[in-house]
């Protein structure tokens, strides 16, 4: 059975985005997600991504670019429920320091949105409070192995906790660790990289790898695309190590040779390296070409426009087009928003209309009947990661395309310089 629709779309057209008509389909996504999804303790799991924090981020999101002035004011007031609630859930579990540290599942990312949001509504003593609570976290992640598990990937290790730092950075405009501190934490998940790869035995040039829960993931989500995506958004810590910045550079071009083999990336490094998956490589933000996309992205800003970066995500993102009309519902993990976002990056990278078009035909599929009657329910269908809270930022970055950016993790953000 397929994972996704058949796209029936042609490949090129005109751009037809009605502000009218998107403004609606996310205002009727919002009272969804409001009436369903109520600020309870029982919805507080999963932190950003499937709890009440992630319904929290896409609120504030929402108010913080500027297209519903009239509902600002409801839509923070909502907002601060749901971040409230996610507080109140993390003061009541007894979470070790170590597993706090993750910003996609646990307290970290809880700590750094509520931050933003009490900044947002002008509570600053609140916002400063979580600031510092965020802060407090960072020496969990200089220890080399914090976690049983894998300690770099995005969703609790370090790759995560530094996609927060620089959130909070460019939304807060204040430093949030000490240089020295974000160095050394930037330098143990490259220690991390190198020390795994030296016990494992196979052929290939990438002297990087990483591993969570056993498995040698390739892909965004808990894999090593997401992580080196992550540390190539450091580029004053890159051009202070040029050892730092071959190792990580290396990595990348090993991971681009395998895309060009198949316009896609093996969930693991084992299915990579064999042939049993070939053609059946999953095309989603979590794992596959819907999220490595972003790591060549960044590639292609930090090293000097380097072209052949460019073409491997002009690559992927032609594959997301064939398959991207994905099964699994509207999310942007491993559902059609998360597909659309890809266009929206290939639009903001080339400027060229063809992908705005493409992420309008994603966008607009989602309201179709052969959709809703053909796609799967989410396990959270009303969440930032799986459900539709994923969605309204989605159709929110459609109205100005021109600064839209998966959601917590810009490819475009840069340090701050203070």
């Amino acid at each position: 059975m397929s994972r996704y629709f058949e796209n029936m779309f042609s490949d090129e057209g005109v751009v037809d985005i009605s502000p009218e008509l998107f403004k609606s389909r996310i205002f009727t996504h919002i009272k969804k997600i409001l009436k369903n999804f109520k600020p309870d303790e029982k919805n507080c799991d999963g932190g950003l991504y499937v709890g009440c924090a992630g319904v929290a981020y896409a609120l504030y999101y929402l108010v913080k670019c500027g297209h519903f002035p009239e509902q600002s004011q409801s839509f923070l007031e909502s907002a601060k429920s749901y971040i409230s609630a996610a507080l109140h859930h993390c003061s009541r579990k007894n979470t070790r320091p170590r597993n706090q540290v993750s910003f996609l599942l646990e307290n970290g990312g809880v700590y750094a949105v509520a931050a933003l949001i009490y900044k947002q509504t002008g509570e600053l003593q609140k916002s400063e409070e979580y600031l510092q609570a965020y802060r407090e976290l960072a020496s969990q992640c200089e220890v080399v192995d914090f976690l049983e598990h894998g300690s770099d990937e995005l969703f609790v290790g370090r790759a995560g906790y530094l996609m927060g730092v620089l959130l909070l950075q460019r939304d807060l405009q204040t430093e949030i660790l000490p240089p020295k501190q974000l160095q050394h934490i930037f330098e143990k998940t490259l220690e991390s990289g190198v020390r795994l790869r030296s016990r494992l035995q196979f052929d290939g040039n990438i002297p990087l790898m990483y591993s969570y829960y056993g498995t040698l993931y390739l892909g965004s989500g808990h894999g090593i695309a997401g992580i080196l995506q992550v540390l190539l958004s450091f580029p004053s810590l890159l051009h202070r190590n040029p050892s730092a910045q071959d190792l990580i550079k290396t990595s990348v071009d090993f991971l681009l040779d395998l895309c060009l083999q198949e316009g896609n990336i093996a969930t693991d490094l084992e299915e990579a390296l064999t042939s049993s998956g070939r053609g059946k490589y999953l095309v989603h933000w979590c794992h596959g070409a819907a999220g490595v996309i972003y790591m060549f992205a960044r590639a292609y800003i930090m090293f000097g426009r380097n072209e052949k970066y460019l073409n491997v995500c002009k690559l992927l993102a032609d594959t997301v087009w064939r398959k991207g009309l994905l099964k699994k519902g509207p999310g942007i993990c491993h559902g059609v928003a998360g597909s659309g976002y890809v266009f929206i990056l290939m639009f903001r990278l080339t400027g060229e209309a063809k992908y705005l078009y493409r992420a309008e035909r994603f966008a607009s599929f989602m309201f179709t009947e052969q959709f809703q009657g053909g796609a799967r329910t989410p396990d959270c269908p009303w969440s930032l990661f799986e459900g539709l809270s994923g969605t309204i930022c989605f159709l929110n970055d459609l109205l100005n395309p021109e600064t839209g950016e998966f959601p917590l993790l810009d490819v475009f953000v840069n340090e701050l310089s203070i």
